[in-house]
């Protein structure tokens, strides 16, 4: 009953006809290497098999993508969202790189303003004392 189970299977997985299976199963041909990858794949989920040794530690179970360095799988759904969450904070690092470009900016403008604001304050000081003393001179009142 298995055995009827297992051989469509197998033909889905791999992509091989019936034929080709039962050649299998009876030890008359072997298996391609890359059947042989497809088929680890699906039964024990390593993504290593598939896809090489830098994937290990990956694993696929129940339609979700297991990461090594994290407790649960992900979904195709979360995997694009993490694209778009990539490009996201892409764009966010560079808004950011330009508002503190534009605050240096406008920081340096501040500066410069403080400078002119502390000279005119100092003239009009100058000048009301100027002032002050011109109308104690003359008693222009």
């Amino acid at each position: 009953m298995t055995q009827l189970l297992v051989l469509p299977l197998l033909q889905e997985i791999t992509g091989e006809e019936l034929r080709v299976i039962k050649q299998w199963k009876k030890g008359t041909k072997r298996p391609s290497e890359s059947a042989i990858r497809l088929i680890n794949l699906f039964v024990h989920g390593k993504a290593c098999a598939l896809l090489g040794n830098s994937w290990n530690g990956f694993y696929f179970r129940n339609g979700l993508l297991y990461v090594p360095e994290w407790r649960n799988g992900f979904t195709a759904g979360e995997i694009r969202a993490l694209f778009f969450r990539c490009q996201l904070v892409a764009y966010l690092e560079s808004e950011i790189r330009l508002l503190k470009a534009e605050l240096e900016r406008r920081n340096l403008d501040i500066e410069e303003m403080e400078i002119k604001a502390d000279f005119y304050r100092r003239q009009v000081s100058t000048e009301s004392k100027f002032g002050l003393m011109l109308e104690r001179c003359f008693g222009v009142m």
